[in-house]
């Protein structure tokens, strides 16, 4: 498998960036797909604060007459 990286690079005569090739970096296929479709979960609650939060966020101080997701996992 092969990796492109790029990067942006100013043009003062245009001024304008311009997408430009820098490396390219090869990879065994397998290796690579093991590495990049193998999640490394986190802490559960971290994950259920965020996702209250962004809740909380959309609700606009009007809570539904429901439990918070912290509630549910606690019980």
């Amino acid at each position: 498998m092969a990796w492109f990286l790029y990067d942006l690079k100013l043009d003062k005569e245009q001024n304008k960036r311009n997408l430009v090739l820098v490396d390219t970096v090869y990879t065994e296929f397998e290796t690579a797909l093991v590495k990049i479709s193998t999640p490394e979960p986190g802490d559960i609650s971290c994950f259920i604060d965020i996702l209250q939060n962004r809740l909380d966020e959309h609700l606009d101080n009007n809570p539904p007459d429901a439990p918070s997701l912290t509630d549910l996992i606690i019980s």
